[in-house]
C-alpha cells in the first residue's frame, strides 16, 4: 500500500490485515456475481413467461411445476427462452456458492499474465454458466411427459411424489456415482497453462459433472417441490455447498442427506401425512 506518511502506513497495518491477490480477486468476484445473481431473482428481474396468467389462476409462483405450467400455457420459443434464462440464474445463484472454492483453485494453478488467466477464468464461467441453463430441458421435460404437467400431477398424487422424490433423492444422495462424482468436484486441481478454450471446455466439463452431483436436490426436489420458494433454495445451496467441503466432512454430511431424505420420503409413501399443495413465497 502507498502511503504519505510512516506513521498511516503502521496505522493501516494495525487496523487491516488483507491484500488483494489472484485468488482473493476470485473469490470476491464469485460472491459478487452470487449477490447479482440472487437480486435479479429476488427483485423479479428475471423472465417469468405466463407469470399473469398464473396470478389470475391463483397458482402461487413457488408452487411445483407453476413457472412450468406458465411457459407451456404461453407455448412459445420466446416463453422457453425465457424459462431458460430464468432457470440459468437460478442454478448459477445456487451453485456460485460451492464453486467458489474450486473457480479459486483453479485460477490458482493457472500459468500465464493475469490477464490470460482472467480470460481463462472467465471462459470456464462461461461454458459453466451455459450447461447449467441448458439444464432447463429437464424440468420441462418432466412437465411435457407427466399427466397435467408437475403442478396437476402433484396435485393428483401429492403424497406418492413429494415421497417418491424424497425417497429417490435420498437413494441418489448414497449412490456410487453421485460420490464418485462428487470426489471429482472435490479433488485437487493439476497446474496448467492458462488458455481461452481450454477454459471453455473445462467449464463445460465441469458443468456436466456438477449436474450428476446435484441430481437429485436440484432435479428432483425443486422442480416437485417449487423452484422459486426461497426456502427451498436457499436449503438446498447450504446442502450442496457443505458436500463440497474438501475432507471427508462433506462426504459424511452427503450421506446423512441421502440418509435423511430416504427417510422422510418412505415416511410419507407410509403414513401419508398432511402436506401442502404449494408453498407461498
Amino acid at each position: 500500500m502507498n502511503t504519505n506518511t510512516d506513521g498511516l502506513y503502521r496505522l493501516t497495518n494495525k487496523l487491516f490485515d488483507a491484500s488483494i491477490d489472484r485468488t482473493t480477486a476470485v473469490v470476491v468476484g464469485m460472491i459478487g456475481l452470487d449477490a447479482l445473481w440472487w437480486l435479479f431473482l429476488y427483485t423479479g428481474n428475471v423472465p417469468m413467461p405466463g407469470m399473469m396468467w398464473l396470478m389470475k389462476q391463483g397458482v402461487p409462483m413457488a408452487a411445483p411445476g407453476a413457472m412450468e405450467l406458465g411457459v407451456f400455457h404461453v407455448g412459445t420459443l420466446g416463453a422457453i427462452v425465457g424459462y431458460v434464462v430464468m432457470w440459468g440464474v437460478m442454478m448459477w445463484a445456487m451453485m456460485y456458492p460451492p464453486m467458489a472454492r474450486f473457480t479459486r483453485d483453479y485460477a490458482d494453478v493457472l500459468r500465464g499474465s493475469n490477464v490470460s488467466v482472467a480470460a481463462t477464468v472467465g471462459t470456464f464461467l462461461a461454458g459453466y454458466n451455459a450447461v447449467w441453463a441448458l439444464s432447463a430441458v429437464v424440468p420441462l421435460t418432466f412437465h411435457a411427459v407427466l399427466p397435467g404437467g408437475i403442478h396437476g400431477f402433484t396435485q393428483a398424487h401429492i403424497h406418492i411424489v413429494i415421497g417418491g422424490v424424497l425417497a429417490l433423492t435420498g437413494l441418489y444422495q448414497l449412490s456410487t456415482l453421485k460420490q464418485s462424482r462428487l470426489r471429482t468436484c472435490c479433488a485437487r486441481v493439476e497446474p496448467q497453462k492458462a488458455n481461452i478454450s481450454d477454459g471453455l471446455k473445462k467449464g463445460v466439463e465441469h458443468g456436466v459433472s456438477c449436474i450428476l452431483v446435484c441430481l437429485g436436490p436440484f432435479f428432483l426436489l425443486m422442480p416437485f417441490f417449487g423452484e422459486m420458494n426461497y426456502f427451498w433454495m436457499v436449503a438446498l445451496t447450504t446442502v450442496v455447498t457443505v458436500e463440497r467441503l474438501p475432507s471427508t466432512w462433506g462426504k459424511e454430511f452427503s450421506i446423512a442427506t441421502g440418509v435423511v431424505s430416504l427417510v422422510a420420503g418412505l415416511l410419507v409413501l407410509l403414513f401419508q401425512p398432511s402436506l401442502p399443495l404449494s408453498f407461498v413465497m
